[in-house]
Formats: C-alpha cells, sequence, structure tokens
C-alpha cells in the first residue's frame, strides 16, 4: 500500500512556523511588493507595537528575489538512451567545462585515455539544460534544488539512471525570443537524476523521461548580496540601523555596513546558514532604540498585544525575541496561557531566546494531537539549538500513531542532527539510508524528493515475504522468490550491452537489500556481490512496486514535491541576471 504526502500540504501543516521563524517570511504578493519597493508591513501592521519604532519601519528589502541560473551540462550512465547529438555552440562551451572540472587523463599506463570530446559523442550520454533557483540572501556554500532537461532537438530517449557532470550554472540576461548574454558564474550543479519513478503508471504520474531533478545538486560559489533601503535618506538612521544590527549579531566578520544614506548592505551571519530567512525577519523586527526603559515598556505592550486573537502573532513574537533576554520577564507569563495562539508564539520567541521553560511550553504543542500549533511546534523544536528537552520531545514523536507526526519529528531531528537517527550513506551522494526504530504497528518507508536523496525506513523486521516478483522497466533489475525461499534471487542487466549477471543471492531484510542495490558495482570475497550500482530513483522504484504488491510488509509514503512548486516553471523568465 502507499500512501503519498502531498508537497503543498506538507508546506503548509510542517514549514509553516517557517514562514514566521525562519522560513519563507512572506507570501508570494508580499515579496513582489518587497520588490516595488512597497512595504507590506506599512498597512494593518502599522498600528502594531511590533511595527512602531522597528527597523522595519524605516527601511525595505532589496534583494530578494529568488536568482535563475542555468547552464549546459553532460549526464551519462545512460546505456543506449542517450545521444550523440549537440550543436556546435553548446559543445565548445561543454568540452571547454569539462576539461577544466574533471581530470581526463589516466592514472594508469596502459589504460586508454577518455577525451571530453569522446564522451559528448557516446551513445551513453546526453547534453542538457540545467535550471535552478538560487534563494534570496542565500550563502556560499548553500544548497538547493536543480531541473536538468534533455536539449531540445536531440535524440535522447530518457535520462532514468544518469548523472550530472560538474556543470557551471550562469545568469542569463535574454536579449530577443531567441538569444541571450551569459553574466557571472554564480554556482555550480552535479549529481545523480531523479525521475519520477513511477512514470509507467497512471496519467496521472506520467511525467516525461528528459527531464527529471537533482535534490540539493546545486552549490553556491557566493554570498548573495542583500540590502536595506531606508524609506527617507538619512545618514545618522542608516548609522544607528547599522550599529543596532551589529550589536546584536557579533561575530567574526560586520553584518551591516551604511553605505550611503539610503542603503545598509547586510551580510548574513554564518550561524543563520541555512535560516537566513529567519535573520531577514528579525533584523527588520527589532528596535532601534536599546534604551532599558523603553524595552522593557515595549515588551510589557507586545505581550499584551499577544493576548488579542486578530493580532500579528508571528510579528509580536519576533518583535520580542528582537529584544533579547529582556522580554523573558513577559513571555514566561504567557508560556501557561489557555489560548493555543498566545502560548505557542510565546514559546517560539522564547525558544530562541534559549528559555528552557519555553522548551516545555513547545513541547506541550509538539504532542498534543488536538493543538493546531503542532506541526509548527515539532518544526520549532528541530531549529532550536542545544536544549537536550527538544531532542527528548522529538525522539519520543517518532513512536506517535500518526506517520504525519513520525515524519515531521523524523525530519526535525535531522536538522538537528541527532544521533538516533542511523545514517548510512549510500555510495557517496547516491543517497542516505535513515534508520528509525519505532514502536507500535506502523512500518513503513519513507522517500523524499526534495533538498537530499533519503530514504528513511520506520518500524522493525520490514522484511520481503515471498513470493516476490518485481522486473525493472527497463530490465535492468530483476527480484525474485518463490514462496518458502529463504533468500532473494537478483539479476542484474547491464542496459547498455544487454549483459545478463549469474544470478545473486539477496537477504529479504530490506535495509540490507537496499544497501545492496544502492552501492556501487562491487564483488568481495568468494565472489560475493556487494553492491549492483543502481541509482536512487531506481531503488525508489523498486521499494515502491514491492510495496505495492504487499511483497513488502511496510506501507510506501512518498514526499511529493512538485517542481513548478520548488522553483517555478524552468523556462520562464524570472529575475534573470541583476543583483540589485
Amino acid at each position: 500500500m502507499t500512501q503519498t504526502i502531498p508537497y503543498r500540504t506538507r508546506v503548509s501543516v510542517v514549514l509553516a512556523l517557517t514562514c514566521a521563524f525562519g522560513g519563507c517570511i512572506w507570501e508570494h504578493e508580499d515579496r513582489r511588493k518587497l520588490d516595488l519597493g512597497v512595504d507590506p508591513m506599512a498597512g494593518s501592521l502599522a498600528r502594531s507595537a511590533s511595527y512602531r519604532d522597528s527597523i522595519g519601519s524605516y527601511s525595505n528589502y532589496e534583494g530578494l528575489r529568488s536568482m535563475r541560473v542555468r547552464g549546459y551540462g553532460l549526464v551519462v550512465g545512460l546505456g543506449k538512451n542517450g545521444s550523440r547529438d549537440c550543436p556546435r555552440h553548446v559543445y565548445d562551451l561543454l568540452v571547454q567545462n569539462l576539461y577544466k572540472e574533471h581530470q581526463f587523463s589516466s592514472p594508469m599506463v596502459g589504460t586508454e585515455r577518455i577525451t571530453p570530446e569522446q564522451m559528448i559523442d557516446g551513445i551513453d550520454t546526453a547534453v542538457v539544460v540545467v535550471y535552478g533557483e538560487i534563494p534570496p540572501a542565500a550563502l556560499k556554500g548553500d544548497r538547493f534544488d536543480v531541473v536538468v532537461t534533455a536539449l531540445p532537438g536531440t535524440q535522447t530517449k530518457s535520462l532514468r539512471g544518469g548523472r550530472l557532470y560538474t556543470t557551471e550554472l550562469r545568469v542569463y540576461r535574454p536579449t530577443s525570443p531567441t538569444t541571450s548574454i551569459s553574466g557571472q558564474i554564480l554556482a555550480k550543479a552535479a549529481g545523480p537524476v531523479f525521475l519520477n519513478p513511477f512514470s509507467e503508471g497512471d496519467s496521472a504520474t506520467r511525467t516525461t523521461p528528459l527531464e527529471g531533478v537533482i535534490a540539493g545538486g546545486g552549490l553556491t560559489k557566493s554570498d548573495r548580496r542583500i540590502r536595506l533601503v531606508l524609506t527617507e535618506p538619512s545618514y545618522q538612521r542608516a548609522r544607528r540601523i547599522r550599529d543596532r544590527i551589529n550589536a546584536h549579531f557579533p561575530g567574526p566578520r560586520v553584518t551591516a555596513d551604511a553605505t550611503s544614506p539610503s542603503f545598509v548592505r547586510l551580510s548574513v551571519p554564518r550561524e543563520f546558514k541555512g535560516d537566513t530567512a529567519h535573520f531577514l525577519a528579525l533584523t527588520r523586527a527589532m528596535f532601534l532604540s536599546r534604551d532599558p526603559r523603553f524595552e522593557a515598556t515595549r515588551a510589557r505592550l507586545l505581550a499584551d498585544e499577544m493576548l488579542r486573537p486578530d493580532a500579528p502573532h508571528e510579528h509580536l513574537a519576533l518583535a520580542l525575541e528582537g529584544l533579547g533576554r529582556t522580554a523573558l520577564p513577559a513571555l514566561n507569563e504567557l508560556y501557561v496561557h489557555p489560548e493555543g495562539y498566545v502560548s505557542f508564539y510565546a514559546a517560539a520567541a522564547g525558544l530562541r531566546l534559549g528559555d528552557h521553560i519555553a522548551c516545555d511550553a513547545m513541547t506541550m504543542h509538539a504532542s498534543d494531537p488536538d493543538s493546531e500549533h503542532r506541526f509548527h511546534a515539532i518544526r520549532a523544536l528541530g531549529q532550536t539549538e542545544g536544549m537536550a528537552g527538544a531532542s527528548m520531545a522529538l525522539r519520543r514523536l517518532l513512536h506517535d500513531e500518526d506517520p504525519r507526526v513520525q515524519i515531521a519529528a523524523y525530519e526535525a531531528l535531522i536538522l538537528r542532527g541527532d544521533p538516533i537517527i542511523r545514517s548510512t550513506p549510500i555510495a557517496g551522494d547516491n543517497f542516505v539510508l535513515d534508520r528509525i526504530l519505532t514502536r507500535g504497528k506502523n512500518r513503513f518507508i519513507y522517500v523524499k524528493r526534495s533538498g537530499s536523496h533519503r530514504i528513511a525506513l520506520f518500524g522493525e523486521d520490514i522484511r520481503c515475504t515471498p513470493p516476490v516478483f518485481y522486473r525493472a522497466p527497463d530490465g535492468s533489475i530483476t527480484i525474485n522468490a518463490e514462496p518458502g525461499d529463504e533468500m532473494l534471487t537478483v539479476l542484474r542487466v547491464a542496459v547498455s550491452s544487454g549483459t545478463v549477471s549469474a544470478p545473486i543471492p539477496a537477504p529479504v531484510d530490506i535495509p540490507s537489500l537496499i544497501v545492496l542495490m544502492g552501492r556501487d558495482v562491487d564483488v568481495g570475497l568468494d565472489d560475493e556481490v556487494l553492491g549492483l550500482g543502481l541509482g536512487y530513483g531506481a531503488v525508489v522504484r523498486a521499494l515502491y512496486h514491492l510495496c505495492e504488491d504487499k511483497s513488502i510488509n511496510a506501507t510506501f509514503i512518498l514526499e511529493q514535491p512538485n517542481v513548478t512548486e520548488l522553483f517555478g516553471p524552468p523556462r520562464t523568465a524570472g529575475r534573470p541576471e541583476s543583483e540589485s
């Protein structure tokens, strides 16, 4: 049996807190207004104590658009599904890039030297266009998902099972409907291409085999610039904003720099890597005044306003966090408030300030099936630095009766790097196998499609029960077992040559089977096969069908991100090339 968790639903229930405390911050319309210089907070929020006298009341952000990048690359390992086609201008770019990024001289005497020219001319490779969007305020080394599409007009049949060689991603400025000028190199991309493993199914799941996603395949080369634009130019106020920000975020490098009466340039502190949106939201929510009497009075006003059902609670929580530990006395009174929205947002602010009592309050929401903030609270606990109580609460939730809660707790613990999640990297960057030994009846296999390649096994003794039969659509692997068999029999086929392996004995234990399928091709002592060299998509497809056939005693749950929701239609013109 298969269960899917639609991406849009997952975002709404698991990541909604991120929008206010470390994620999207604003909805798309608010981002559009910011790009036009209109402050989305200046309407109804202007009357809130969280907005008055804040940095956000004097400035807007500039540079919050995603940066569209693209490049040409080479996908290898396609068997007979590739193409020798390559336009001359793309060919020259590819050859230059491949020589730049990879070593092609053979280190072994007598071994044939393979050149980029020969690779491009091979039938098992395909020239592709790589698209991605670098998030706003991304830091050097941040990862993002990329789309890989076979170059239009070529004879490529499928990208399934392929791997993208390292390629450069540039900004492009369109000069006409058919031409563009390439710009600065902002990122690189590489990794195994993931295609919908169920494209041979019904029309609802069918997708083109000429387009895939590399989860986390993009890597930024530099920090993206972002700056505050003062609504009224003033050197004095720009310096005050600079000093206020630098005082709140001390570190080895300067966070804010007043470059003119109108602009304050920001550098995201390294401790906010992966959480840049929270830094941006918090910065605008901070008040310019550091007078202790002002801060005490404003903390009380914010706490009183938090009690109103129609109050902007997420902004109030940010403003209280910006006040620092001065706000803790006011927050402490709200943690146990009977209204859920009051206790949750108060705990969210206190948690960011390192208050262990706030962690207890947030744990109550995460553990309460009736709390409307439950999934938000789980995510918040995952983003908390330190605090053993947060880890203990999340570990308990791994045993919840609701698989959605179990998955949310698992992802929060991954964020924390908690050792309770037993992680095994398979074949380098192919995927990560996570094992979560849970109590209760739930046994399921959870597969990620965005951010990273991960297969998570929830429950104990997940195994195949004969009879078993599975054959991949491309014939690359067949798994078989008759009733009463204690081992599986696997046949591995080299798609490029049609060569069939001898029968390979394989364990019925699913963790061991996954490792065997995903490891690089390898043979150990006594000719024991240790790895079959299957890509992430092929492994996922096999697990899906075995679960569907009830050959595996577990449910299959797939995270289903929509590529358009992740970073927009690949071919539409976004903000192309400017950092301004």
